[in-house]
């Protein structure tokens, strides 16, 4: 498998700026990938669903229309790259007046010393968690194994989740160190502290469901109703 598609690429595929089809490609053979793709893809539905978002679009496509002498071409691939960047932004009201800040996907993997991205290893190795933040400061990691236990990895004591500074990739301290046994790891991200014991509910409940459709533990989807984001990654642990 060559090695994973970066943010920029992922960025250029969703916009339709892909034209060599490698991107595509390689998302149908890479479930890591997918996963962020899919959570891109997320991120920017519900941002251009934003009142404000569309009026954004809707100025820029009325100044398109009144210029006389373009100078530049509005293709569809250039018109779908800026509904792109306006994804990353959330209007934020302050007073009487429009404030704005960015708002980054959210996103979890586990890094090896070297800074690269752990998708399988072994007993003994030590790993490190990393999340993007987006616009969130509390964030919550939880593990579950192929029997379907639920364990908390971050923060790893206290009844609430951690406070994290803000940043496109912030590690999580300290390293963990592998054990036997491959697990999925679920993130959970909000403004205000999230209840360690809630969040492992409800994840338990999710697998409970999903078993009883014929799903494994490792499969399950993060709940979508803990916090205001989640990302999830799986770690394949070989002998």
């Amino acid at each position: 498998m060559a090695e994973h598609l970066s943010r920029l690429e992922l960025d250029e595929w969703l916009a339709g700026l892909d034209t060599s089809g490698r991107a595509e490609r390689h998302l149908a053979a890479c479930p890591a990938c997918e996963q962020v793709a899919g959570q891109l893809r997320q991120a920017r539905a519900s941002s251009l669903a934003e009142p404000r978002a569309k009026a954004v679009l809707a100025r820029l496509e009325e100044k398109r229309a009144r210029a006389v002498k373009p100078r530049w071409s509005w293709g569809v691939p250039l018109v779908a790259a800026l509904a792109v960047g306006l994804a990353l932004v959330v209007y934020v009201p302050r007073g009487t007046e429009d404030g704005v800040r960015l708002k980054g996907t959210v996103a979890l993997r586990l890094m090896s010393e070297q800074g690269a991205t752990v998708l399988d290893a072994r007993p003994g190795e030590r790993v490190t968690l990393a999340v993007g933040t987006g616009p969130y400061r509390n964030v919550l990691v939880l593990a579950v194994d192929e029997a379907g236990a639920v364990d908390r990895l971050w923060p790893r004591e206290g009844a609430t989740s951690g406070t994290v500074a803000p940043g496109a990739e912030v590690k999580l301290s300290p390293p963990l160190e592998v054990t036997p046994g491959s697990v999925a790891l679920h993130a959970f991200f909000s403004d205000a502290p999230l209840d360690v014991d809630q969040a492992g509910a409800a994840l338990t409940s999710s697998i409970a469901e999903a078993r009883a459709k014929g799903q494994a533990p490792l499969d399950v989807a993060t709940p979508g109703d803990i916090g205001k984001a989640q990302a999830r990654t799986l770690l394949r642990v070989v002998p």
